[in-house]
């Protein structure tokens, strides 16, 4: 059972056929490199894979006696665990906004965000996420730990399908949204397309 970030690098080691550890402060080259990657690796697939446990919504708070210098008439602070802004109020609404420092300047009044959290606590983790970071991790540290090219392509080649189905499936917990508005399209979800408002072309 996965109860701490711990057994997931543990898991990565599997992966790797490299003994596991006790601690990622244990003095070891494993500990080491486990350490070095893993917050790196966690963070970057719950930016691009938008795990359905990894979102959360909110509703900002303007700072008070506060304009942006130019270009907006309002600041808002932003949540302290965010990763990132997925959509902001009711997606058909078009609202303009720039993210800038932990701050989202917009001309709205009221502002309520869907944005992906810097999830730690591994037991909100799915185990297809699990297994996903584990895999993504393993990666990263296979050929310094092993020296093993072969064996470090091999892993590399499940992590890339392993993140196809994680995507696959957070994919069709939160569907793209797209708009009948013939000026713009929303994208959310698809970890392939960036999460902003675009015109279309």
């Amino acid at each position: 059972m996965i109860t701490a970030d711990i057994d997931i690098c543990n898991l990565a080691l599997d992966y790797c056929n490299v003994r596991n550890i006790t601690s990622l402060d244990e003095n070891t080259k494993a500990s080491n490199k486990c350490k070095a990657w893993y917050d790196l690796v966690r963070q970057s697939l719950l930016i691009n894979l938008n795990a359905s446990f990894s979102i959360k919504r909110a509703k900002l708070v303007q700072i008070a006696d506060y304009t942006p210098i130019y270009g907006y008439d309002k600041a808002y602070a932003l949540p302290r665990d965010i990763l990132q802004v997925l959509n902001i109020n009711n997606p058909a609404q078009n609202i303009f906004y720039q993210i800038e420092g932990n701050y989202l300047y917009c001309n709205e009044t009221d502002i309520n965000i869907r944005y992906i959290a810097d999830i730690k606590d591994v037991t909100f983790f799915d185990s297809e996420f699990c297994d996903c970071l584990a895999l993504k991790l393993a990666e990263k540290i296979c050929l310094p730990l092993t020296e093993n090219i072969e064996k470090a392509n091999y892993l590399k080649q499940l992590a890339d399908q392993k993140y196809i189905q994680c995507s696959t499936k957070y994919g069709r917990d939160n569907r793209i949204i797209t708009l009948n508005n013939p000026s713009f399209r929303h994208s959310k979800t698809n970890p392939f397309i960036p999460n902003c408002n675009y015109p279309i072309k």
